[in-house]
């Protein structure tokens, strides 16, 4: 019997991690010359690493799961090495957990729900941009939405330049008011499954 409350409490618990992170971020991007990739809960915070890449002619992948109830940002840092500098990308969230800054789930890169810093995860300020996906010298960046806008600072095209990009990731469900009822209902059900079969 007590086995069998273990193991109905075990399932139930596995159940509340999975409605805990229901949503997930991915999305395609990239940043003449390299960038870095964060997921934080505080917009001054750099947050956890969640993607690289280093070669701006390649569309690189990102991944991160958001607990639900929680507000995030997301946090990308470019940094120039020689040449023109700028970031391209398009990001999305599956489920209802979440929406960008924007009121949806999908997010491209432009100037409106995008801010950018050149010291740090502070000070930001509005983003400028260089044109679509497509505008020269760049090109079209395969797997990244053609109105995605290529974006960067104010500052001229120097070598070393840095670029600390925000934007806020909204949690529109609190997980105690949304979850907690199904889950005691879900815990009462599996209990009294295990009495009502002992009976019989």
């Amino acid at each position: 019997m007590i086995r069998k409350l273990k193991l109905a409490l075990s399932a139930t618990l596995l159940i509340c991690a999975s409605v805990a992170n229901a949503t997930m971020l991915t999305g395609t991007l990239t940043v003449d010359n390299s960038q870095s990739v964060y997921l934080s809960t505080d917009d001054n915070t750099q947050g956890v690493l969640i993607g690289t890449g280093s070669n701006w002619t390649v569309t690189d992948s990102v991944l991160g799961n958001l607990i639900a109830g929680t507000n995030y940002y997301l946090h990308v840092y470019g940094e120039n090495i020689t040449g023109p500098h700028a970031f391209l990308g398009d990001f999305n969230l599956s489920g209802t957990d979440h929406v960008f800054s924007n009121g949806s789930n999908s997010l491209l890169t432009n100037t409106t729900d995008w801010q950018v810093s050149n010291s740090g995860w502070s000070n930001y300020t509005t983003v400028t941009s260089y044109g679509l996906n497509g505008v020269s010298p760049w090109g079209t960046r395969s797997g990244i939405d053609s109105n995605a806008e290529w974006i960067w600072t104010s500052g001229s095209n120097v070598a070393g330049a840095t670029a600390y990009f925000t934007t806020a990731i909204t949690a529109t469900t609190n997980p105690q008011s949304a979850s907690a009822p199904g889950i005691v209902a879900l815990l009462l059900l599996s209990i009294g499954g295990i009495f009502a079969r002992r009976r019989t």
